[in-house]
């Protein structure tokens, strides 16, 4: 079975993410970043986080260690608007909110205005960063 092209292009973000997370690590002037998890072929996959034990949750697309838990979601223009994204983007700020962590999604630059409207139409808290 093929993928849809939003799912290409969803994998392509997520992989060009991970790649960045690591070339973060290569400026002296920030600190370095660890255990960076990518869901995309080529990295260690990211944990499933859940709010409480017995709970299904769900895997963000990237994860890495800072100062604090880093949580990673990507969507491209098709996706933000969808009800499984509301899930995820619930349960990820949540989690960074509980776990000293921090939330950011990630979205194609023409797409930054309809991430941070659907945030605040769900009165959900999260980094909003371009991803080319």
């Amino acid at each position: 079975m093929s993928k849809r092209k939003s799912q290409i292009e969803h994998d392509h973000l997520v992989e060009m993410l991970g790649n960045s997370l690591y070339a973060h690590n290569r400026n002296p002037k920030v600190e370095d970043l660890s255990d960076i998890r990518a869901d995309v072929d080529g990295f260690k996959r990211p944990d499933k986080l859940t709010l409480a034990e017995g709970e299904e949750g769900d895997t963000p697309d990237a994860t890495a260690m800072g100062e604090q838990f880093l949580i990673y979601e990507v969507e491209t223009p098709d996706s933000i608007a969808h009800e499984h994204t509301e899930k995820q983007w619930k349960l990820f700020a949540k989690y960074a909110e509980e776990n000293n962590g921090v939330f950011t999604l990630g979205v194609p630059p023409m797409a930054m205005g309809d991430a941070r409207r659907r945030l605040k139409e769900l009165s959900i808290t999260a980094k909003v960063i371009p991803l080319p």
